[in-house]
């Protein structure tokens, strides 16, 4: 395998008007890498995707496939091949027909189309559907015909525009793990399109997250989900709590901060914060990395911040319980806990006072969301 990527994204721009969606995109594609574009609707995503596809020619900036420069292509001249969320299946063909429409266009030999049909249909479990019409065929089923389509003309790189959209959430969860044994064992390259944070951790080796037409981070699932280097990934990745907080000084190995203009501590920190002293930050934690203790309990053991909060809310969610609370005793400022404690489970009156505890390894301090 190369070490060259095989696709690779620079300073693509692309503007509809006088609306700006892309800002100077920069991103790889390995070989046989199953790479996921995360962002909420209207992000840039979708966008980038048709512009690799080739449906959409980018304002400025380079499309590389294998070193290849393919931004003034047409679709049908570059190795990529695209799933959309609709399918675009032909009602009037059979399944067979379906997925050897591409390979008549391109006049393979008869004996090497059924071949090929056939190697795609048992691939994603179709087998004994080649007769079928598509009209007859449930939305799991269609999703996988659209999938064997693509894959039949063997494309070096695949893109998945939101394909699991319209399914229901069982079959949604099901497909995604089907999606990426299939992923696996073919060695293609994918490049996925979701607003799904959690089919995005399922499913991918690496996830950009996109925000307001640019980059906003790209990692690995754990990376993105437990070291964001936003306020918007640390929010849009699963849920956080984020707390406006200010630099008052720094030193080796410690901050000293001020949360909400209520409460200052020492953080110890390896790295330094992302704010110059006397300069605004934010400070996050995930809901299931705070512990909620009542008045009459001791706090966590070891090195922790403990903040005092009265409980507003519960809601109890099978195993886990969630846990409305004010912070400071004061309504200004809500966070939510996350808790499988069975004694979060037993009633307490809205208005109990309680203590938040968070342990200093779990705090995250970022940088701000831009103003405006």
């Amino acid at each position: 395998m190369s070490d060259a990527p095989l696709l690779e994204l620079i300073g693509v721009a692309k503007s509809f008007g006088a609306a700006k969606v892309l800002s100077g995109i920069n991103l790889t594609v390995g070989h046989g890498e199953f790479l996921t574009l995360l962002g909420p609707s209207g992000c840039g995503k979708t966008t980038t995707l048709r512009i690799i596809a080739g449906f959409e020619r980018p304002d400025s900036g380079k499309v590389l496939l294998r070193g290849r420069d393919v931004a003034g292509l047409p679709p049908y001249k570059r190795d990529v091949h695209t799933v959309f969320q609709h399918y675009a299946l032909f009602p009037h063909y059979s399944v067979f027909e379906n997925v050897a429409f591409g390979l008549r266009i391109r006049r393979l030999p008869e004996a090497e189309i059924q071949a090929r049909v056939t190697e795609a249909l048992a691939l994603v479990k179709l087998a004994g559907f080649a007769d079928r019409r598509t009209t007859a065929l449930s939305g799991g089923q269609m999703q996988r015909i659209a999938l064997a389509r693509a894959i039949v003309g063997r494309p070096s790189l695949l893109l998945l525009d939101e394909p699991l959209g319209a399914l229901d959430l069982k079959l949604r969860r099901d497909m995604q793990l089907e999606l990426k044994a299939i992923q696996r064992r073919l060695g293609i390259a994918f490049v996925y399109v979701t607003h799904d944070q959690d089919e995005a951790m399922a499913m991918s080796d690496r996830i950009i997250v996109f925000h307001q037409g640019r980059i906003e981070q790209t990692g690995t699932p754990a990376e993105v989900y437990h070291r964001p280097r936003t306020s918007f990934v640390a929010d849009f990745m699963g849920s956080a709590n984020i707390l406006s907080a200010r630099l008052l000084r720094s030193y080796e190995g410690c901050a000293r901060i001020r949360v909400e203009d209520e409460v200052e501590f020492d953080l110890p920190r390896e790295e330094a914060p992302p704010a110059l002293h006397g300069g605004e930050l934010c400070l996050a934690v995930r809901p299931e990395r705070i512990h909620v203790r009542y008045e009459e309990e001791l706090p966590l053991r070891g090195d922790c911040v403990s903040l005092p909060a009265v409980l507003t809310d519960t809601v109890n969610l099978g195993d886990e319980t969630q846990m409305f609370l004010s912070l400071f005793k004061k309504s200004a400022k809500t966070v939510v806990a996350a808790s499988m404690d069975a004694r979060h489970q037993t009633e307490r009156q809205d208005g109990t006072p309680v203590w938040v505890d968070i342990r200093w390894k779990d705090i995250l301090l970022l940088e701000p969301p831009p103003v405006g």
